[in-house]
Formats: C-alpha cells, structure tokens, sequence
C-alpha cells in the first residue's frame, strides 16, 4: 500500500518515520510512505494522479486542511463538522476524507491526566487546527472556551463558525481575562519564527494551569519554555501526532489497533528522530 503526507512546508514533519515505526510495531509488510511538498498551485495536478492511482492514502498537514474539501467525494461526519481534513481514504476512484486530529487530541488528553470539565480553556490560534481543539474541548464540557488570535477577523470567524456548526460559545481573548486552566497553542509560532515579537504568548495563568503545545518536534517549543516554571505541567503534541497517525492506519487497513502498551517505545523512538 503506497501512502503519503503532503502540506507546505513538510520538511520538518517526521510522519514517514512514525509511519515506518508504526509499519513495522503492527507488522504491515509493503507499506510505503512519503512526505511530499505540494504549494496550492500543485493541488489539482496531485490529487488527478492520486484518483489516478498514484497513493492509496494520504494525510493531510498545513495548510491544505481546509484547501483539500474541496477534492474528496465524501466526508466522515466528523470532517463535516470540523469543516477540515487530514486524511484521505482512496477506495477506486473515490476519496473519502477524515480528521484524526480530533481523535488524537482526546487520546493525548487522556495518556497525559488531562480532564478540561469545569475548566477555563484558551485556545491559541484560528486556523483549521483550532476548530478540532474546540469541538473537543466543547465535548469535554469545559466551562468556558476562550480564542486569541493575532488577527481579529479570523477570530470573529472561528466565533461564527463554532457557534453555527458546533453550538458552542466562544469568547473573545481581551486584557481583563482572569487566568485560564489550560491553554492549547494551535500555531506555528515557534516552529518557524523563534521570536514572540509581538507577546502574543503572554496570557494571565496561574500555578496549576496547563500548557498544550500542538507542536512536536521539541519539548522545549517557544510557548512551553516561556511559561514552564510558572505552570503545572506541559506537553507538546508529540502524544497527539502519534494517536493520529494510528487512527490514519485503522482508516486505510479498515483494522483497529491497540498500541497503547507500546506507547512508551513509540515517543523514545520517534524523541531519538527528533534528536
């Protein structure tokens, strides 16, 4: 089975050693998997030879999330409400496309302790990535949801959106916020730019709050660093990339897996990658 990742950049992304891993731990002989970086230019010509046969399946990675709706033939009813995509199934010509983001995000939730009920959440960013963390923290019934973002406009976009697809209230982040239980950083920054130029990381925590970095390619990411000796604990999304990916695989296979044992050996493995 020939599978892929494709996004703009992706040379950072580690998905094809995950992928070689995760192969390998469920014993899936012939399976390949590539990262291809694809400008939004290139879309239309990638997904004629992916219906043509040149993938069985692929992910997704920004920022074609939300560009990639537009190619598949039907959605899973979580894409539906998601409004964005990170997997695509390929049954003959056919293209069914998935979010395993939201799976992922729950399952790190609940490896790490993680429970947001009753809790004061910040959610960082208004991209396609934002829209899962809100749908999953609205589902587990956090008392409030609260949006920053450096552009206001696609922060009223994702207020609209959240309270038209999902029924959920979002607030607004302003100056008198009091301090938030967990916050979720659903952007590149620091990925790319290791300079918060603009203080866009400066929130009001307190001592037991929580930090979320969706980023994984380092424990130490910009938002982590800037508040870890204040906070209670901190995690990137390295749990979240993992949980994913093994959700793409049952997706493609049409086979669960149960990998959470093995959990330990995954992070050590793909922590020696990173390295």
């Amino acid at each position: 089975m020939k599978l892929g990742l494709i996004g703009n950049p992706v040379d950072q992304s580690i998905s094809p050693e995950l992928q070689r891993i995760l192969f390998d731990m469920l014993n899936l002989q012939g399976y390949t998997y590539e990262k291809n970086d694809i400008s939004h230019e290139k879309l239309n010509s990638f997904f004629e030879a992916f219906k043509a046969g040149s993938f069985d399946g692929i992910n997704i990675t920004i920022p074609h999330k939300e560009h990639g709706l537009k190619f598949v033939d039907e959605l899973d009813e979580k894409a539906e409400t998601l409004g964005n995509i990170n997997c695509i199934k390929k049954t003959g010509k056919h293209l069914k496309g998935y979010n395993t983001d939201f799976y992922g995000f729950q399952m790190m939730l609940c490896f790490n302790n993680i429970d947001v009920a009753s809790k004061r959440c910040l959610v960082l960013g208004a991209g396609g990535s934002s829209k899962t963390i809100i749908k999953a923290l609205s589902d587990g019934k956090a008392a409030s949801i609260t949006v920053k973002n450096q552009s206001m406009k696609n922060a009223l976009k994702i207020q609209s959106y959240a309270k038209n697809r999902m029924d959920v209230n979002i607030d607004l982040f302003n100056d008198v916020n009091q301090a938030f239980d967990v916050v979720i950083n659903t952007t590149p920054l620091g990925m790319y730019e290791q300079e918060d130029k603009h203080d866009f990381f400066t929130i009001p925590l307190h001592n037991n709050s929580i930090l979320i970095d969706l980023i994984y390619t380092t424990n130490n990411t910009l938002f982590l660093e800037k508040h870890r000796n204040q906070v209670k604990q901190c995690i990137n999304g390295l749990d979240m990339l993992i949980f994913q990916a093994i959700k793409s695989i049952e997706i493609w296979t049409e086979t669960t897996y149960n990998v959470s044992p093995q959990l330990d050996s995954i992070r050590k493995q793909l922590e020696n990658v990173l390295c």
